[in-house]
């Protein structure tokens, strides 16, 4: 049940925003996770500022999953996305931030996992 909520200051054209859901499909499973349960939200032209500044292009992603995954899977995931967006958006890596969240509960269809 991974949900990954990409935010930029960029515009997301639909063909990056294809390039990315493919590439994020298959990222996933670092985690352990299936592209099946793979839910993104691109969230473009956002009000953003970095090092105090607004002119470069950024990014800002979240990864929140049902469970837990081993740290040096969060590692390489990390260096996958990082890769993804750069691609995909001309964003230098040092502009570009990761969080994740772990969570034991998890909503789905009328119920809890």
């Amino acid at each position: 049940m991974p949900f990954i909520h990409t935010r930029t200051n960029q515009t997301v054209s639909p063909a990056q925003e294809q390039q990315m859901t493919r590439e994020l499909g298959r990222a996933i499973g670092i985690l352990g996770k299936s592209e099946q349960w793979l839910m993104l939200q691109f969230e473009d032209g956002c009000r953003m500022a970095f090092r105090g500044e607004n002119r470069q292009p950024m990014a800002f992603v979240e990864v929140k999953l049902l469970g837990r995954a081993q740290g040096d899977a969060y590692e390489r995931l990390t260096g996958e996305i990082t890769r993804i967006v750069a691609d995909a958006l001309a964003v230098a890596p040092d502009c570009i931030y990761v969080k994740y969240e772990e969570t034991e509960y998890w909503g789905w269809n009328g119920s809890n996992f």
